[in-house]
């Protein structure tokens, strides 16, 4: 016999004898421990894992009383031992049989019991059995020696309240990623308030917790507002995001939680959802036939082709060049690709002025695909890095004077024979002199149409010299340019020709004067002698 009953029929026992033996019961201690169980703590909400904090009561019962150390005896439970059950509420208890110990008259606790409410529960109060076993001392008799004790055994059920709240609840129902490997995109997220209440000023954050993934400008994290939020709504939020270049494509967390003010406006913040997105394929693109013709002092063009390798369609795409060397200077750094399919190319040319100062070497390029996806977010691909060779500063002719010696004070015809040593055709070739004192020329251009390889043609300017110039050895300077076969025209070189400044050859203009004097001065001396004659 346990509980109530044990107890009824023991204290019955015990009052009838001591009715009857009036001398036995002057030293008698009669009681029992009277326990309560109730936990002030007893909200809770939907789908959350909570500590109930439980107490145990103990207000004693005391039947007769006497000595203070048997009345303790009487009314302390001892051994006690409780277990939560959830009986009909939508909880599920994780604490198994607590032990207590000994509780004497007063308060104890508060004793941690685990529970998880479900997720679909449904707001209420509840009324959660409690089984609460213990032993205690029912009856002590001290007129006797030794006292004698009577000792029995507890084992009711108790009940405590749990009240489930109305609140809002969230759930990440959907989500979707056009984010790629090494690039940028949108992650989209659809969250449902699946609570009984509504959320006002609600707030989502969304957290990546995996340093390949990166939200908004490279951060774990991002916000975004979604004020009133009714049961049973959906939001979709978007968020840019990125993925490393070393990422790999698998399923990466995102953890969201919702603020908010609830029907009180007391601010409250939701527990965790979380989702997974994957990142997709990283875009890829891939360079083939680089070549260059590049000599230091000359402007020189890149071509090539592009492949997209895959694994999307791209759109309004651009080859763009940004060039890591100050010696190389892209005339236009964007070739436009426009929209390509997997697989699919397109050829490129860069026109490059590569400066004087620069050295001969292989040159690494810095090429880069800026393009659009599906969607329209920008995207810029990873660098590509062919090279091309930076030849030496060349040689496109061979200079050779051909009538370069002129006199002083006279007017001449200075012809200069040059020869291709390229092996590059040149059209339109140009040539002009420039010169100085004493020099003059009122015919400083000369023009030849076509130069093919090792062709050599006489370009013939007119050169005139001052009277006050003397016989030297001087120069002119010829600067010439032509047209490549793409239809660049260059600076093919300028040129020092040699000239070679003499006396006439015939009289000259003061000793023919003193002939004219001499010849005078006879005719007048012999004019006179005749006449005196």
């Amino acid at each position: 016999m346990t509980g109530r009953r044990a107890l009824g029929a023991v204290v019955a026992l015990t009052l009838l004898f001591a009715a009857v033996s009036p001398a036995l019961g002057a030293g008698q201690v009669i009681g029992s421990p009277e326990i309560a169980v109730f936990s002030p703590d007893h909200q809770v909400t939907p789908g959350e894992e909570v500590s109930l904090p439980v107490y145990l009561s103990n207000s004693g019962d005391l039947r007769r009383a006497g000595p203070s150390e048997y009345v303790d005896r009487v009314t302390t439970a001892r051994g006690l031992t409780f277990t939560v059950m959830p009986g009909s509420a939508p909880i599920e208890v994780n604490t198994g049989r607590y032990p207590a110990g000994s509780v004497p008259v007063g308060t104890a606790g508060p004793y941690p019991v685990s529970i998880t409410v479900a997720e679909d529960a449904t707001p209420g109060t509840y009324r959660i059995p409690v089984r609460v076993q213990y032993t205690y001392t029912l009856f002590v008799d001290y007129g006797t020696t030794p006292p004698e004790f009577v000792d029995s055994y507890h084992d009711q059920r108790y009940y405590l309240t749990l009240s489930i709240r109305d609140v809002p609840r969230f759930e990440i129902v959907d989500a979707a990623s056009t984010v790629g490997v090494g690039g940028r995109g949108n992650v989209s997220v659809t969250v449902r308030n699946v609570g009984t209440a509504p959320a006002r000023d609600a707030t989502l954050r969304l957290d990546a917790p995996s340093e390949e993934l990166r939200l908004g400008s490279q951060s774990t994290g991002a916000r975004a507002f979604a004020g009133t939020w009714a049961p049973g709504e959906n939001r979709t939020f978007e968020f840019t995001a990125s993925a490393t270049s070393d990422a790999v494509v698998r399923e990466y967390p995102l953890t969201g939680r919702v603020s908010y003010r609830d029907r009180d406006g007391v601010e409250r913040t939701s527990r965790n959802v979380t989702t997974g997105i994957t990142p997709l394929v990283e875009q890829t693109f891939a360079t083939t036939n680089v070549s260059g013709v590049l000599h230091v002092g000359e402007p020189g063009t890149i071509r090539g082709t592009i492949t997209n390798t895959g694994p999307r369609t791209v759109h309004d795409a651009v080859l763009v060049y940004r060039s890591s060397n100050p010696n190389l200077d892209p005339t236009d750094a964007e070739v436009a690709l426009g929209r390509l399919a997997p697989g699919e190319r397109r050829s490129f040319t860069f026109e490059v002025d590569v400066a004087d100062r620069a050295t001969p070497t292989t040159q690494q390029l810095n090429l880069t695909v800026r393009y659009r996806d599906d969607r329209r977010n920008r995207q810029v691909s990873d660098p590509l890095e062919p090279s091309v060779q930076v030849a030496p500063e060349r040689d496109w002719l061979v200079v050779t004077p051909e009538a370069a010696t002129v006199d002083v004070d006279t007017e001449n015809r200075l012809a200069v024979r040059v020869r291709n040593v390229a092996r590059v055709p040149l059209r339109d070739v140009v040539a002009r002199i420039f010169v100085t004192a004493p020099f003059s020329t009122e015919s400083r251009h000369a023009y030849v149409a076509a130069l093919g390889p090792n062709e050599t043609a006489t370009f013939a300017f007119g050169l005139t010299v001052s009277e006050d110039a003397v016989p030297t050895h001087s120069s002119v300077t010829m600067n010439v340019t032509g047209e490549r076969p793409d239809g660049e025209v260059i600076p093919v070189g300028t040129y020092e020709v040699p000239v070679t400044v003499t006396a006439p050859s015939g009289p000259t203009d003061t000793a023919v004067l003193a002939a004219w004097i001499v010849a005078v001065v006879v005719l007048l001396v012999g004019g006179g002698w005749w006449l005196r004659r």
